[in-house]
């Protein structure tokens, strides 16, 4: 079996693995489970070649146990073997009118510094996919989705640490914001559109904010985590500002996820972005992450809203694009609330830190993600929500460990800002 992976071998590991993992996965198992393990072992050091097996029908338990020893075998030699895409960007392959692309069972340092005694024993070593035991994996996305995934150094001089401190910061309160609607815009089953025009008093919001930001400087915060929506354009400048002044030249922060603004589209009446921006330690935009899942209010939620007892809708452009930075802590990405628990894509992927920023009335749904998260790939999920006065629904923090990180707050008049110390392990 070659040893320089390209586009050939790839697209061949991607429909060998379709063929007899995806679509008869099952069925392997059982014959894996029912071969003495002499015979097992002798189809995986065979080292059969690829080619042959995909020229003919995968029918008997022979051609499986033969087609599975092509697969173990490039799933070995991946493993073993650097290659470019796994330093910056993906791969990918198209096989039955349908895209996959390659997804990597590894462990991050936020998991890796777990304690064995506190440790899940995750998805792909339960059930059928333990059985299988392969360490990459096929995943099918969308034909529109666009992954941006690229390489950031924003973490690279953690290598020596051994812990990461992680703010959350539930600056407002949907209560705090202008919301605005337009009920003459009528769309779809008679749905009108809302959006956020801003805040209430920004002066003291602005002030609030920079309080915040020096308290997490102070308290010596690696990353900085807002809400959604409690953001303006002028609240996102006075961020990157204080970043240039404050923090560029001995960084401290490293990164902030200025939760998110809706940002108008002036091509198109009452069309809107949600987007949340990430910002480096220098203030520079890191990455940019638009919501992907619509949202609506019933008549009566909007009627306690906006005042008005018709249904309403989040008029937003939901974005194909996913955003995900590799770095020195992992595959590192943003979903926007509802996006976190309710669009597939983002638990397909192999995300080994979320950072959310959340408007909901509570986190119920946020921490049954988490725990499937953390299961599936050992990630782990921190959620700032717009709820400043209820500390137990305005933020939540999970590693994936039998043992919860605990979550400290930042004492003050009223308080802006909760901290959480994770340990991590960079080896």
């Amino acid at each position: 079996m070659p040893l320089n992976f390209n586009d050939e071998i790839f697209a061949q590991w991607c429909e060998l693995y379709v063929r007899i993992i995806i679509r008869d996965g099952q069925r392997l198992a059982q014959i894996i489970q029912s071969c003495n393990s002499p015979k097992f072992q002798g189809y995986l050091y065979a080292t059969p070649d690829i080619l042959p097996v995909l020229a003919t029908e995968i029918k008997s338990d022979d051609s499986y146990l033969t087609a599975y020893a092509c697969l173990h075998n490039l799933d070995a030699k991946f493993w073993q073997n650097p290659h470019p895409s796994l330093l910056n960007g993906h791969v990918e392959q198209c096989f039955d009118h349908a895209r996959y692309i390659l997804v990597r069972n590894d462990e991050a340092p936020i998991a890796k510094a777990v304690a064995e005694n506190n440790r899940f024993k995750p998805d792909n070593l339960l059930g059928i996919d333990g059985t299988l035991n392969l360490r990459h994996c096929w995943q099918e996305i969308q034909r529109s989705t666009t992954i941006d995934l690229r390489r950031s150094r924003i973490f690279d001089a953690f290598n020596k640490r051994q812990s990461i401190k992680i703010g959350l910061s539930p600056l407002a309160g949907y209560d705090e914001l202008r919301w605005k609607y337009d009920s003459k815009d009528v769309r779809g089953q008679g749905e009108i559109p809302f959006w956020c025009g801003g805040t209430k008093n920004e002066t003291e919001l602005s002030q609030r904010l920079t309080n915040v930001l020096n308290d997490a400087l102070q308290q010596q915060v690696d990353i900085l985590l807002f809400p959604e929506l409690i953001m303006t354009e002028a609240l996102e400048k006075q961020i990157s500002a204080w970043l240039r002044e404050n923090n560029a030249f001995e960084p401290v922060m490293r990164l902030v996820v200025a939760g998110s603004r809706h940002v108008h589209h002036s091509e198109q009446k009452n069309s809107y972005s949600n987007r949340c921006t990430a910002f480096n330690q220098v203030g520079d935009i890191e990455w940019e992450q638009e919501k992907r899942q619509p949202f609506r209010l019933t008549a009566e939620e909007a009627e306690s809203l906006l005042n008005i007892k018709q249904v309403s809708f989040e008029p937003t452009c939901l974005s194909n694009e996913m955003s995900i930075r590799l770095t020195a802590l992992g595959n590192v990405a943003s979903p926007i609330c509802l996006d976190f628990f309710h669009d597939e894509l983002w638990a397909k992927l192999p995300i080994d830190l979320f950072l959310v920023p959340a408007m909901s009335p509570n986190l119920k749904r946020f921490k049954s993600q988490c725990k499937q998260a953390g299961g599936r790939w050992r990630a782990s999920a921190f959620v700032c929500n717009a709820k400043p006065s209820d500390s137990d629904k305005s933020v939540f923090a999970y590693i994936p460990s039998k043992q919860q990180p605990t979550v400290t707050s930042v004492e003050a008049e009223k308080t802006f800002l909760f901290t959480i110390e994770v340990d991590i392990d960079m080896n």
